[in-house]
C-alpha cells in the first residue's frame, strides 16, 4: 500500500530543494564571474590586491578587461606613468581633485582608489568606472587568535533549515485548518445530514473553495426539499386518486353484478349500460389528468412554445365553448383588443387553461347568469380574466382551490369533476413563468391568469365587445 506524503512533509521537501537550487545557482553564478572576468578568483580586481608590496602591478590584464588603468603619481600628484587604457586626460591632481575622485559620494565618471605600497615610496591611483566599483564599508578584526570564529557552514545552513521549518509550520496551519472544515463539511453531506455550509475565514483561494462548497450545499438542499415536496404531492394525488377511482369501480362493480344476476329489467338495462359507460369515462379522467399533471410537475418538463397572436388564438377558443355555455343558460361576456398581441405559448397546453377555466366557470356557477372573458396588457405582463357571477368561494377554501383533488363548497358544489383542472392550470401557466389567483370582487368571481410579455407591442387602442342580449350590462369588473 502506498503512503501519501501530507502537505507539510511536502513544504519542508520543496523549501529544501529550494534552498539547495538557490545556492548552488548562486555558487555557480560566483564561479561563472570569477572564471570570466577574475580569472578564477574575484578578489584580484580589489585594488588592494591591483599593486604588491614592492610597487609592482599585477593583475592588470583583470582590471583592463573592466575598463579600468593605474596611474603611478609623483610626489606633486602629477601622473608619471599609466597601466592601461587612461579614459581621461588629466595628468595632475590636486588635493580637492584626489578627494573628489576618491570619495565614495562624489558624482564623477570614474572612482579612483588610492595605494601607497608598504615596502615601497610610489603612489598609486586605481581608477574603475564608478559603475563597476562601488566604494563600501570594511570592519576588519585583529589580534583574535583567542576568538573562536565559527565556520560559516556550521551556522548558516543549521538556520536556513530551521527558516524553512517555522516557514511550513506556518503554511501548514493556514491550510490544514480550512481544509479540516472542508472535509468536515463535505462529510457531514455525505453522511445525509442537510448541513448548514461552512463559516470560516481563511485566504482568498479557500474563500472561494468555501463559498462554491456553500452554494453546492443550497442547491442540494434546495433540491432534496423539492424532491420531498414532489414526493408528499404525489402521494397525497396518489392517494386521492385511488379514492376517487375507488367510488365509480364499486358502482361499475354493482351495476355488472346485478345485470349478470338478472336483477334490472330489460326497460332500464340501456340505462344501466349507459350509468357504466359514464363511471368508466370519469375513471379514464382521473387517469388522464393524473397523468397529465404527474408529467408537468417534473422539472424536466419542456414546453412547445410558438409565437401566436393570443387575441386572436383566445375568440377562436371561446368561439368553440360558445354555444356550450349558452345552451347552459349563461350570457357569454367577452372582451379582447383588436391590435395583435404576441406572445410565445404551448398552444396545446394554454387551450386547456382557457377550458378548464371556462368549465369550471359554468360548473360552479349555480345562482349567476354571466360567464367573461377579458383579455389585457400593460408595460410588463398579459392578464387572462376568466370571472362569473355565481356564488363566493369559501373563504376557508380560496387558498387550496389550485391544488389536487380541491373541489367546491357547500355553496358551489361539484358535478363530478376530477378536482385536476385548476391545479393543472396553474403548473401550465407557471411553466409559462406565469401564475393565476382567485378573488372576490364585488358579486363576481375573478380567476385571473398571467402571462410574461414576451414580444412588446403597442397598446390597444380600442377592444371589440361580444356578448349575449340576456345579461349585456355583465362584464368582468375593471
Amino acid at each position: 500500500m502506498r503512503i501519501k506524503k501530507s502537505i507539510f512533509t511536502k513544504l519542508v521537501a520543496s523549501f529544501i530543494l529550494y534552498a539547495v537550487v538557490m545556492i548552488l545557482t548562486f555558487i555557480f553564478c560566483i564561479w561563472l564571474e570569477a572564471t570570466f572576468i577574475g580569472e578564477g578568483n574575484m578578489h584580484r580586481l580589489h585594488p588592494e590586491n591591483v599593486i604588491d608590496p614592492k610597487g609592482n602591478v599585477v593583475n592588470l590584464e583583470i582590471i583592463k578587461k573592466v575598463g579600468g588603468w593605474i596611474e603611478e603619481l609623483d610626489e606633486n600628484y602629477h601622473v608619471i606613468h599609466a597601466y592601461g587604457q587612461k579614459q581621461t586626460d588629466k595628468y595632475a591632481y590636486s588635493a580637492e581633485d584626489l578627494l573628489e575622485l576618491t570619495a565614495s559620494f562624489g558624482t564623477g565618471k570614474y572612482i579612483g582608489f588610492f595605494i601607497r605600497p608598504e615596502e615601497s615610496d610610489k603612489k598609486y591611483l586605481c581608477i574603475y568606472d564608478r559603475d563597476i566599483m562601488e566604494p563600501g564599508i570594511t570592519v576588519k578584526l585583529n589580534n583574535v587568535d583567542n576568538f573562536d570564529t565559527p565556520n560559516l557552514f556550521f551556522i548558516f545552513f543549521p538556520l536556513s533549515f530551521l527558516e524553512i521549518v517555522l516557514i511550513s509550520l506556518y503554511l501548514k496551519k493556514k491550510i490544514k485548518n480550512p481544509l479540516a472544515k472542508i472535509i468536515e463539511g463535505m462529510e457531514g453531506l455525505t453522511s445525509g445530514a442537510n448541513g448548514s455550509g461552512i463559516n470560516i475565514t481563511t485566504e482568498a483561494e479557500f474563500e472561494k473553495i468555501v463559498d462554491t462548497f456553500n452554494l453546492m450545499t443550497r442547491q442540494l438542499a434546495a433540491e432534496k426539499a423539492e424532491k420531498e415536496r414532489l414526493t408528499r404531492n404525489k402521494n397525497q394525488m396518489l392517494l386521492e386518486l385511488s379514492h376517487d377511482i375507488k367510488t365509480p369501480v364499486s358502482t361499475i362493480k354493482s351495476y355488472i353484478n346485478a345485470l349478470e344476476a338478472g336483477l334490472v329489467p330489460d326497460e332500464k338495462r340501456n340505462g344501466t349500460y349507459r350509468i357504466i359507460d359514464a363511471k368508466i369515462n370519469r375513471v379514464q379522467k382521473l387517469i388522464d389528468d393524473m397523468f397529465m399533471m404527474l408529467k408537468m410537475d417534473h422539472p424536466d418538463y419542456r414546453l412547445n412554445p410558438e409565437s401566436v397572436n393570443l387575441c386572436e388564438y383566445l375568440r377562436q377558443l371561446c368561439a368553440e365553448y360558445y354555444d356550450e355555455i349558452t345552451k347552459a343558460g349563461f350570457a357569454f361576456d367577452i372582451d379582447i383588443p383588436e391590435t395583435e398581441i404576441n406572445v410565445l405559448i404551448d398552444t396545446d397546453l394554454f387551450s386547456r387553461v382557457v377550458g378548464n377555466l371556462l368549465s369550471n366557470a359554468k360548473r360552479y356557477n349555480r345562482s349567476g347568469k354571466v360567464i367573461s372573458v377579458r383579455l389585457t396588457r400593460d408595460n410588463s405582463q398579459i392578464t387572462l380574466a376568466v370571472c362569473d357571477d355565481g356564488s363566493e368561494i369559501d373563504r376557508n377554501l380560496a387558498p387550496q382551490i389550485f391544488n389536487a383533488f380541491s373541489r367546491g363548497d357547500k355553496a358551489r358544489r361539484t358535478d363530478g369533476g376530477t378536482g385536476l383542472g385548476l391545479a393543472i392550470t396553474k403548473i401550465i401557466l407557471e411553466k409559462h413563468g406565469g401564475g393565476i389567483r382567485y378573488f372576490r370582487e364585488g358579486e363576481t368571481n375573478v380567476f385571473e391568469a398571467v402571462l410574461p410579455k414576451d414580444m412588446p407591442t403597442p397598446v390597444p387602442a380600442s377592444c371589440i365587445r361580444r356578448q349575449t342580449a340576456e345579461r349585456p350590462e355583465a362584464r368582468c369588473p375593471q
